[in-house]
């Protein structure tokens, strides 16, 4: 018998056998379809995440200068 693994960690074995016969549920990951066909990003979804970054930093910046005003601020 010729023991081996599959791309996805199936032994070779059992990935040939596809008779039907056992018990075992189908994974999940061959349920899925991917989110993307064809590996093309709309135009834009670049500029939403550089403009989603931007805004984590302002918020997480209007925090830092509020907390530094009110004296909460520690230095490590």
């Amino acid at each position: 018998m010729l023991v081996g693994l599959t791309a996805l960690g199936a032994p070779v074995a059992q990935a040939a056998d596809s008779s039907g016969s056992s018990d075992a549920p189908e994974p999940a990951a061959a349920q899925l379809t991917p989110p993307v066909s064809g590996g093309k990003v709309g135009g834009s979804a670049g500029l939403y995440a550089v403009g989603g970054g931007l805004v984590m930093v302002a918020g997480g910046a209007t925090l830092w200068v509020k907390r530094k005003r009110a004296g909460q601020v520690t230095i490590h």
